[in-house]
């Protein structure tokens, strides 16, 4: 039998080194993995507290390679994105050795064909659960209560309002994805035109309004809920309206291959990450809201705070639960594994009911 062992891939990147160091302080049985050995081992020798931090340097090309690197892990907390390339790789090697599969992703093709291999993971014993961090794990959770006291619910809407700057790797994923905003309509995934939709949420008095986006809850939220009908928003600060315009104008042109590789040479220059100091005030806040076929409504805020930090800390705990025989085999959301009070096991996360009358609007 082998001993519970953590493997996180990435581990050099500005989230896989935050999510290290919280396996450390966890005390997991841990080992620090990516493609470069050279920076693996001067993170090692750079982490806090990790004495003898094992490292495995491999890369994801080469699936006989890749299995051999995860025959004696027993769960891999994968962080080095863009996950729409490197996602399917770790999880079919996953698979073939009976490793549980957990991500940070926010992408929803990742989650969607994930998703479409469920059976297969469920099959091997193993679990896959994507979105283990910010993405989607507070969101998911909140929606998950917020069906369960109000079913009938026809659709969700999810709001975004995030005091944050954002790493290389969300950029680049933002890059990626670039134009694709999606929603979801009687269960199918279908394209809208930045700027498109509009919603006014709560997220504190008064309520401000929202310009529909692409989060990773228009797929995990139909797969925890069962809802057909979803849209995520982010608040219409100043940034995202003009991005929202310049996405309306210039879209198809900042899709094409010479507009990402412009974006991407732009992306290489900016800061890996926020700083220390910017992650001590940096938080997010979630509004969702369910709407049922007579027109009520009914809503839940959460406060987030430091979302960088929220993923290493919220990662590395479903891991440890992983690790520690706590799982459901096949493909998983935060709720349908651990359910909503999941949300709660996070001390300085706040959660509140905004109006569980359902009165109609």
């Amino acid at each position: 039998m082998r001993e519970p062992k953590l493997l996180i891939y990435g581990a050099t990147g500005y989230t896989g080194r935050l999510a290290v160091a919280e396996a450390v302080r966890a005390g997991l049985s841990l080992v620090a993995g990516g493609r470069d050995p050279e920076k693996l081992a001067a993170l090692a020798s750079a982490t806090a507290g990790a004495r003898g931090l094992e490292t495995r340097a491999f890369g994801l090309d080469r699936p006989d390679t890749l299995a051999g690197a995860l025959e004696d892990v027993s769960v891999v907390l994968h962080c080095a994105g863009p996950f729409s390339r490197t996602a399917l790789p770790m999880y079919e090697a996953c698979v073939r050795t009976g490793t549980h599969y957990l991500d940070i992703t926010g992408e929803i093709d990742v989650f969607e064909a994930l998703a479409a291999r469920g059976a297969e993971a469920a099959e091997a014993g193993t679990m896959i659960m994507p979105g283990v961090g910010f993405d989607v794990v507070p969101s998911d959770c909140l929606i998950a209560d917020l069906a369960m006291r109000h079913p009938g619910g026809r659709t969700l809407r999810l709001g975004l309002a995030a005091r944050s700057d954002a790493s290389r790797g969300t950029m680049r994923t933002i890059v990626e994805g670039m134009g694709e905003f999606r929603i979801r309509r009687d269960g199918v995934i279908a394209r809208v035109r930045p700027g498109e939709l509009r919603h006014a949420f709560d997220f504190g008095p008064p309520p401000r309004a929202a310009f529909v986006s692409v989060l990773g809850d228009v797929s995990t939220a139909f797969h925890s809920t069962g809802i057909r009908n979803i849209e995520t928003y982010v608040q219409a600060t100043r940034t995202f309206v003009r991005l929202t315009r310049i996405l309306r104008g210039f879209g198809p042109l900042l899709a094409g291959r010479a507009g990402k590789a412009l974006l991407g040479r732009l992306v290489d220059r900016a800061p890996e990450g926020p700083s220390e100091s910017a992650r001590r005030t940096a938080h997010a806040i979630l509004v969702a809201e369910i709407e049922d076929a007579e027109g009520r409504r009914a809503a839940a805020r959460a406060r987030v705070p430091d979302p960088y930090g929220f993923t290493a800390t919220a990662g590395v705990a479903i891991a440890g639960l992983a690790l520690a025989g706590d799982f459901k085999p096949g493909y998983q959301t935060p709720s349908s594994a651990y359910g909503a009070e999941l949300l709660r096991e996070f001390d300085e996360v706040t959660w509140e009911v905004l109006d569980d009358q359902a009165t109609a609007r």
